[in-house]
């Protein structure tokens, strides 16, 4: 029986970062799978095949983040919430609702953002689970291609997500656990918006508690980057560094803004990969996606033999 790919590799092997490496570690994952690997995974099994995956097309996820990002962490380094409202509205009754409508926004466009950057990091690492990788400007086009149902999509399922926060916190959980993977519908299987929310809550059945272990862990290890950033946009901390520190506010802005952007985009990175290894998990509960892959597979060297042999 062929040995399992565990995600290790000798000090001879070509890296995963390297194209020869990612080229290898592609065509093991269809040449040496075992009835073993036809099984769905264990929520510590969908976290490394999602980081393992990530590792493998590291450089072209973070830099697409990268770029996703840097229009929201300028906001952030430059004009933060406070500042827009005493811009708007310094020392006037309204203040308040201006904080909080600014707030809001923030909140908004980064969410956007995640859902963007998700959507992004999913096209390119999705290859990696079906054994072919995807170079960056195919999953871009894929992206642009599905451009208008992602709009649609992503919108349809923020104004659910808000329904059910106005309704209750709890429906608000379990419309983003039955709609986490709508967008990647969208993106990857070529459904329409509505057909990719019912397409989520069908790939999402009896995967509470999978779903929820899954969000919770991604989110520790992409903590120590957005929780880096966003206590750094803190106003009481930049009030404080610059007082203790010969930096000028100009200076820790655009420190600010270059941190903030990377730091933000590798926790997107990091969860992106996580909703995406998860994903695959589903189909292959619900569609037997690694079966049909490895069927396919074996289609195609059947089908190459009796080629060379004519």
């Amino acid at each position: 029986m062929p040995e399992k790919d565990d995600g290790f590799r000798r000090l001879d092997e070509a890296s995963p970062l390297t194209e020869r490496g990612r080229a290898r570690r592609s065509n093991e994952r269809l040449e040496a799978r075992a009835p073993g690997d036809l099984a769905p995974r264990r929520v510590g099994e969908i976290l490394d095949a999602g980081f393992d995956a990530l590792r493998a097309r590291f450089l072209p996820c973070l830099g697409a983040c990268v770029v996703l990002w840097i229009g929201p962490a300028w906001l952030i380094a430059y004009l933060p919430p406070e500042e827009i409202a005493q811009r708007l509205a310094a020392g006037e009754d309204v203040l308040p609702l201006v904080a909080v409508a600014a707030s809001l926004g923030h909140t908004l466009l980064q969410s956007l953002v995640q859902i963007a950057g998700t959507i992004l990091v999913g096209a390119i690492v999705h290859g990696e689970f079906e054994g072919r990788p995807v170079p960056l400007d195919a999953a871009l086009r894929l992206v642009l291609r599905r451009g208008v149902p992602l709009v649609i999509t992503t919108a349809l399922v923020a104004l659910l997500a808000i329904l059910g926060l106005l309704a209750c916190v709890l429906p608000y959980f379990l419309v983003l656990w039955r709609l986490s993977l709508a967008p990647l519908a969208t993106a990857l299987e070529g459904a329409g918006p509505f057909q990719s929310v019912r397409r989520s809550v069908v790939l999402t059945q009896r995967s509470l508690l999978r779903w929820a272990a899954v969000v919770v862990v991604a989110s520790c290890v992409a903590l120590p980057f957005s929780g880096a950033a966003g206590a750094a946009a803190e106003t009481e901390v930049r009030a404080q560094v610059l007082s203790e520190t010969a930096l000028s506010a100009e200076l820790y802005a655009a420190l600010l803004w270059a941190s903030a952007t990377v730091f933000f985009a590798v926790a997107t990175a990091v969860a992106a990969a996580a909703t995406t290894a998860f994903y695959f998990d589903q189909r292959v509960r619900r569609d037997g996606l690694d079966l049909l892959t490895r069927l396919a597979a074996q289609r195609g060297a059947e089908l190459g033999a009796a080629g060379s042999r004519a």
